[in-house]
């Protein structure tokens, strides 16, 4: 599968692939690999919040 999601690291919009089998989403232009989670306001906040 594959969604559309503003890359932090690219400074765009870039579709990500969704790594079921690792539970990651992978940057199709810098292949940066964060963590996924089924659930879309966790997913913001893995991608987007300060760690």
């Amino acid at each position: 599968m594959t969604i559309q999601l503003d890359c932090p690291w690219c400074q765009d919009e870039i579709a990500f692939e969704v790594d079921e089998t690792a539970d990651e989403l992978v940057c199709s232009e810098c292949g940066i690999r964060t963590e996924f989670a089924p659930d879309p306001v966790a997913t913001f906040g893995l991608l987007y919040d300060a760690a």
